[in-house]
């Protein structure tokens, strides 16, 4: 069965930006979890072979994410151990904060004369602006990928459905800072360590896909009005 967050179409049947914006929420939402769960909890074994990967909800002029999307359709090698294959590659890649490889939070890839604490502190000022917030259970740290996927989506789907004019710009305004200053000042290191270390097409793709599909965003997002 093919999962909820798995949208159909493709980019070219997509005539207005809320119509992209939307589906890369979808998209978004998928990523998110196949970075933050292990592969038994997010289903990324069925899906890669299955072949869901290969008729993504989106296509993209992006390069990182056109070599994604062409990875991703691409024979897969471990077709009959994938299951075991993407398990060790998650264990060994994005799993443990202290032994993963390329694990997937802001304060592994930025170097900053700001301390880790204060960061967390102002991004979970920003997420409680918006209604953001980590149920008691997650341990995860605020700056992980997941996390700050699911706030692009939050703000996203803000953007969307705000009927107030000023709140609209002005969410469209903190979106654009959160992926341009926030997200992609580490992502593209961290997507090109998961190129080199990875041993599955699985993770290398989706990181071209994440960091592709927010470079896409704020190509749709620079044509709104948005007073930037």
């Amino acid at each position: 069965m093919q999962p909820e967050y798995l949208m159909t179409g493709n980019i070219g049947s997509m005539n207005t930006p809320e119509e992209l914006l939307q589906a890369y929420t979808a998209l978004f939402l998928f990523l998110g979890g196949a970075v933050t769960m292990a592969p038994d909890e997010s289903g990324l074994p069925h899906i890669c072979d299955s072949g869901l990967l290969r008729n993504l909800p989106v296509e993209s002029s992006n390069k990182r994410f056109q070599a994604a999307s062409r990875l991703l359709r691409s024979p897969c090698p471990f077709k009959q151990q994938c299951h075991l294959a993407i398990n060790n590659n998650y264990s060994s890649l994005l799993a443990t904060e202290k032994e993963a490889e390329a694990y997937p939070a802001a304060s592994h890839w930025v170097s900053s004369s700001q301390s880790v604490t204060e960061h967390h502190h102002e991004l979970c000022k920003l997420y409680n602006r918006y209604g953001h917030s980590r149920c008691d259970t997650c341990t995860l740290p605020p700056d992980h990928l997941g996390i700050q996927l699911l706030f692009a989506n939050l703000l996203i789907e803000k953007y969307l459905t705000e009927a107030d004019n000023e709140i609209k710009a002005m969410t469209g305004r903190d979106l654009v800072s959160f992926i341009k200053n926030e997200m992609l000042g580490w992502l593209p290191r961290w997507a090109d360590t998961v190129t080199a270390t990875s041993k599955t097409k699985c993770y290398t793709g989706i990181a071209g896909l994440i960091v592709g599909g927010l470079e896409d965003v704020l190509d749709i997002l620079k044509d709104q009005k948005l007073g930037l």
